[in-house]
């Protein structure tokens, strides 16, 4: 009779070598920018509602009285994320390719010299402080706000943020970039910093822009980039009289709840008015009140300063 005997010492063969990722190849910086556009894509879109939150306050509404529901916001602004997004993916490509031909040229030396550094715990965490200091620089100028005159000292905020950075992060994201459990929290922290930074520099813009049509009845590119067009027309009632003194255009804001939402330039105020009882008419977007340049525009508020 065969008896099988039991060897509790197996034999098992070395696992073999599973081919490891060149960590300095261009594949692998192509996947570190990766990694972090998810967190700077959610801070951009928190920062953009935020955003025309503000704009539509300048004009002492908010967006929802101008018509706009969560769902037109969420479209308008991933609208906007997708066009910063095809505006940042050649940056970035330019960049890794830039970065590809120099590793070419210097036989890998590039690639090498990006693992050691990323490598190196306090190399690391200190170009993550520096790049969350962005997101402080851009939150400490805003809090100065925004003139009537459109001024935004941007330098003044410079060695804070830096300090905050160094101060508050660089020693915490050490000790994450030490624990491979912990890096992927710094990255996200950094990414969101990064994005409230750019978030708040468009931020900036939209508001001055809104400002400027307020002041001045102009407006810029940003805020056209986030859906709010700078739109005027002409307001009639429905027997054709016109309901704006001097027959001037207004800013249409929007319609909500069967009233178009408008505001008047000449005496600075946001007023609704019944669809049923209004004509709108003469239509244009970013129109010049200069007439070509050969007039200087008439600030907005002139109607109250000739009573």
């Amino acid at each position: 009779m065969h008896t099988q005997t039991y060897n509790p010492v197996e034999q098992v063969a070395p696992p073999q070598d599973l081919p490891q990722p060149d960590r300095g190849s261009i594949l692998a910086v192509f996947e570190k920018i990766g990694s972090v556009a998810v967190p700077i894509a959610v801070a951009l879109y928190a920062m953009l509602y935020l955003g025309l939150q503000q704009v539509y306050a300048i004009f002492g509404i908010t967006p929802e009285q101008a018509g706009l529901d969560q769902a037109t916001v969420f479209a308008r602004l991933v609208g906007t994320l997708v066009e910063i997004f095809l505006y940042l993916l050649p940056v970035v490509g330019v960049i890794v390719t830039l970065f590809w031909l120099v590793n070419l040229l210097t036989k890998g030396a590039a690639g090498r010299a990006l693992t050691w550094v990323r490598e190196k715990s306090w190399v690391a965490a200190t170009i993550a402080a520096l790049l969350s200091a962005v997101g402080y620089w851009a939150f400490l100028t805003t809090t100065n706000g925004v003139s009537e005159e459109l001024d935004i000292d941007y330098g003044s905020a410079v060695l804070p943020a830096i300090a905050i950075a160094f101060l508050g992060l660089l020693a915490p994201y050490r000790i994450m970039r030490q624990r491979g459990s912990t890096r992927a929290g710094m990255k996200v922290i950094t990414g969101a910093l990064v994005g409230v930074g750019l978030g708040f520099l468009l931020v900036i813009q939209m508001v001055m822009g809104a400002v400027d049509i307020y002041v001045n009845g102009n407006g810029n590119g940003f805020l056209d980039m986030v859906g709010f067009k700078n739109q005027w027309a002409t307001v009639h009632d429905g027997d054709g009289k016109p309901v704006v003194k001097d027959d001037d255009r207004v800013l249409i804001l929007g319609e909500k709840e069967g009233a178009y939402v408008y505001y008047n330039c000449g005496d600075q105020v946001t007023y609704r008015r019944p669809v049923e009882a209004t004509v709108l008419g003469e239509f244009e977007i970013d129109p010049d009140f200069t007439n070509g340049g050969t007039e200087e525009p008439t600030a907005c508020g002139y109607l109250t300063e000739q009573q």
